[in-house]
């Protein structure tokens, strides 16, 4: 009897514990689940964070004025610029142009030679441009593939004088895909708008310059062309 008693007693203390085992792994199934989710949540909660950073970034290089890649004034600062520039223009009674400078191709030499090689080519075209104008003007990066220049005292013609002076040195640039050594083919279309001929609104002169730009890359590219009157 004593044994029966002494068997049952351990065929219960047994099952306890077996029970007892299943509720802990299921609290531990419970738990795992639950952290699962936690990080999962602060996952996302980072990842905007992130993104609110990128964009803080962005926002704060466009307050102080530059663009990172080119280190020349950003289409913020230029915007402001022609604007004020265009009211002086007005009040003194000068001539003022509107430069575009757009790089040819420049997804093709991306997809072919890697964005770096894209990277570069905009780094020295801006060095170009930037020293082919007077302190006076200001050479400022639009965006994508576009620079642009607000050319101060300076009529179309002039303008033209200088953008054809920025054509000529963007074709002779000696940039390399850095795998093969391969000369990578650089060229840029131009486009001039000015004041008074064609706008007296920072606007009209943009819209004169990007349309007549629009008009040079359907026809060929690696190009001057003054706006239509």
């Amino acid at each position: 009897m004593k044994a029966h008693i002494a068997n049952v007693l351990q065929s219960i203390h047994v099952q306890t514990r077996h029970r007892q085992n299943e509720v802990h792994v299921r609290t531990l199934q419970s738990e795992n689940l639950e952290l699962t989710r936690i990080l999962s949540q602060k996952d996302r909660e980072i990842d905007g964070l992130r993104h609110r950073l990128a964009n803080l970034e962005a926002r704060l290089q466009e307050l102080l004025g530059t663009d990172t890649l080119t280190g020349l004034p950003n289409r913020h600062v230029f915007k402001e610029h022609l604007i004020h520039s265009l009211k002086r223009a007005l009040r003194v009674g000068y001539s003022l142009s509107l430069m575009l400078v757009d790089v040819d191709h420049l997804g093709e030499i991306n997809a072919q030679h890697g964005s770096a090689a894209g990277d570069r080519v905009l780094i020295e075209i801006a060095q170009i441009l930037k020293s082919s104008v007077r302190e006076i003007d200001m050479p400022a990066r639009w965006g994508g593939e576009e620079l642009v220049a607000v050319l101060h005292e300076t009529d179309a013609e002039g303008a033209a004088v200088v953008a054809e002076r920025v054509r000529r040195r963007v074709l002779g640039l000696d940039i390399r895909d850095e795998k093969t050594g391969r000369l990578i083919k650089v060229t840029a279309t131009l486009s001039v708008s000015s004041y008074p001929t064609h706008s007296n609104e920072a606007h009209g002169l943009l819209e004169y310059a990007f349309e007549a730009l629009r008009a040079a890359k359907d026809n060929g590219c690696n190009t001057v062309v003054i706006a239509a009157r």
